[in-house]
């Protein structure tokens, strides 16, 4: 979808184009934002009803099974019970089959990136569903109750890791959302500003300023929160700066050139539209350098998690089994 609303570099309600601001980069055309396929608009729609379906069943099935668990009387050691807990394993296990695809080559042409992440995550929600049914929901032994306790763990740790994933990848379809193509992009928009500011407005540099911070590396997670919370106060000032230099400029603009007021008017709105599409994007790029670094972190949490609950379930299946 392309951003340039009509911009008054190609001459909007009859003004003529002119020259990008001397502080401006060189001048080139704008690269617009690829528009997704209809189609992906679709998908994602029916992803996230079958997400909101699959928790909604869940969590009534979860409230059902403990309600009515007093009734049932399964027994985690033998019969129905039994055989549940082995589903309940085996989905558990399968859920390694996503970390397993960055490493295995035969895996990478089974499908795609985002089904196999949908699938693990299906997986992992299913799969301790099914665990608490085999508990009857309740608790047992040590070695019971510690691998219980982790796989309650793991899966909270997937719900929130799913969140993280989801603010930085667009649409969970596997396409991350570099920062630096963020702030290239929003470049590319600095550029379609120029019809709006004239060209000897400081706010030129303070906007390629803005662009450079957003770039620089952080370290840890209060270094990128600082820079976050910097790098939003700092567009939100730039941003009423900008309109107000616009407005002055298009005023005088329309003033010198005899524009009616509805060219005024269209002008105006073209303008708003160029600031809220550039700096929309700064914003987004001081959030990503966030949740890029807190994704860093759950990752480092989630493995080694993982991991005691996989120890902790071996010994629990050895306890039942040989003890």
């Amino acid at each position: 979808m392309s951003l340039r609303a009509p911009t008054l570099n190609e001459g909007a309600a009859g003004v003529s184009p002119r020259r990008e601001p001397s502080l401006a980069p060189p001048k080139r055309q704008a690269a617009p934002r690829r528009a997704p396929p209809r189609s992906r608009g679709r998908v994602t729609h029916q992803v996230s009803w079958m997400a909101w379906f699959v928790a909604i069943s869940v969590s009534a099935a979860l409230a059902y099974g403990y309600a009515q668990s007093d009734s049932w009387g399964l027994n985690p050691g033998k019969g129905a019970g039994y055989w549940i807990g082995i589903v309940g394993g085996l989905a558990i296990l399968a859920t390694l089959a996503y970390p397993m695809r960055k490493y295995w080559r035969p895996l990478n042409a089974l499908g795609t990136v985002a089904g196999w992440f949908r699938v693990h995550m299906l997986l992992g929600i299913l799969g301790p569903a099914v665990i608490m049914f085999h508990s009857n929901f309740k608790l047992g032994a040590l070695n019971s109750n510690v691998a219980l306790y982790t796989m309650l763990c793991v899966a909270g740790s997937g719900i929130v890791g799913r969140y993280l994933y989801a603010k930085i990848h667009e649409g969970l379809h596997g396409r991350r959302s570099e920062l630096t193509g963020m702030v290239a992009e929003a470049a590319d928009m600095r550029r379609i500003l120029g019809g709006d500011l004239p060209e000897n407005s400081p706010m030129w540099s303070e906007l390629v300023k803005l662009e450079a911070k957003a770039r620089q590396p952080t370290r840890g997670l209060l270094g990128a929160l600082a820079r976050s919370v910097s790098l939003a106060g700092r567009a939100n000032v730039a941003r009423s700066r900008v309109a107000r230099d616009a407005r002055r400029f298009i005023d005088g603009e329309c003033r010198q050139r005899g524009l009616t007021r509805r060219q005024r008017r269209d002008w105006l709105n073209a303008a708003r539209s160029h600031l809220d599409a550039y700096f929309g994007t700064l914003k987004g790029a001081a959030r990503l350098i966030v949740f890029e670094r807190l994704f860093s972190l759950w990752h480092v949490l989630h493995v080694p998690i993982f991991a005691v609950m996989a120890v902790s379930v071996v010994i629990h299946i050895v306890a039942v089994h040989f003890y």
